[in-house]
């Protein structure tokens, strides 16, 4: 049996609510009523069913002050209304719910595909190299499905290695640091074209899903014979120095110092490059955004070695 479809509605009068409730009744729909916004978020209608679409109607707008973070609503009716203003808001709530549907089965669809990709990668990848070989083989994947991609990877190595030696790192540490930084974006590989080639931004859901391309990176790394040990520098490069960051939420010294040089080199090399739905921007404009977000998205020692070497080049 198909789901009926719900709104809750919600209004401060309770003759009010009753009206409504039968004019949404007549209409095939279910119904749920609540007397204010607070009384709304505590049902169970937006919790167990995620989708409803909210109609909120009120002479008073201030019934929409609350601390709590209300659902998405789908239509607002200021009284008095009509029942065509009534019809209406429900046409909307209608929509509003096929189109969160919709993006729910897009997302599905997307996961599905990235599942099995990553998958494919993995057992392409020991299927076709040796322990000699997984670097030059893993370059030749990345470069053949995603070259922009890989061109970003190889100018971060480059600048990865400055500044390490600007850190006075140890060799071992910078051989690990240029690996990390040329595959920090492996994980791409395994997204669907339709997300990487998409001539529109990204909506909140297909961004959730791209950016697993962290961990999906990490899994790939797990995967090879030799190189392991990117695996968790890999997966930190979007975290954030202040804890904001993903896919966990590390902050300070928790992101590895190899993750945390990868994150201002890459931030800065995505400012300054043409990318789609972005315009360059000077380095100038770039280091200043880098400076505003020290200490909460940057580590600042890193990023003051790195200013170190920019202002060599």
């Amino acid at each position: 049996m198909r789901s009926m479809t719900s709104v809750l509605i919600v209004d401060d009068e309770p003759a009010v609510r009753d009206i409504m409730a039968r004019w949404v009744s007549s209409l095939g729909l279910q119904s749920k009523t609540a007397s204010s916004a607070d009384e709304a978020l505590a049902t169970e209608m937006h919790r167990d069913h995620p989708h409803t679409a909210v109609v909120i109607a009120t002479a008073y707008t201030s019934l929409l002050d609350s601390e709590r973070q209300p659902p998405p609503v789908a239509d607002l009716l200021i009284k008095p209304f009509q029942r065509e203003r009534f019809a209406l808001a429900l046409d909307r709530g209608l929509q509003w719910r096929k189109q969160a549907l919709d993006e729910v089965r897009w997302q599905s669809v997307l996961s599905a595909e990235i599942r099995d990709r990553s998958r494919e990668i993995s057992s392409d990848l020991r299927a076709r190299a040796t322990a000699d070989t997984e670097i030059a083989v893993l370059t030749q994947m990345i470069a053949e499905a995603v070259p922009d991609v890989m061109r970003h990877g190889e100018r971060v190595a480059r600048f990865a290695l400055s500044v390490a030696r600007e850190l006075s790192l140890a060799l071992d540490a910078r051989r690990l640091l240029e690996l990390a930084a040329r595959f920090h974006d492996v994980g791409k590989t395994a997204m669907p074209h339709a997300l990487l080639a998409k001539p529109s931004p990204l909506t909140s859901g297909e961004l959730v899903i791209m950016r697993r391309h962290v961990d999906i990176g990490a899994d790939i790394m797990m995967s090879t014979r030799t190189l392991t040990d990117l695996a968790p520098i890999v997966r930190a490069t979007h975290e954030s120095f202040g804890g904001s960051g993903y896919p966990r939420r590390l902050r300070g010294g928790e992101i590895p110092l190899a993750s945390r040089i990868i994150t201002v080199i890459d931030a800065y090399d995505a400012m300054t490059e043409e990318r789609q739905h972005h315009v360059a921007v000077d380095s100038g404009e770039a280091i200043t955004e880098l400076l505003r977000c020290s200490g909460t998205q940057f580590d600042p020692d890193v990023l003051g070695a790195f200013l170190s070497v920019l202002s060599r080049h």
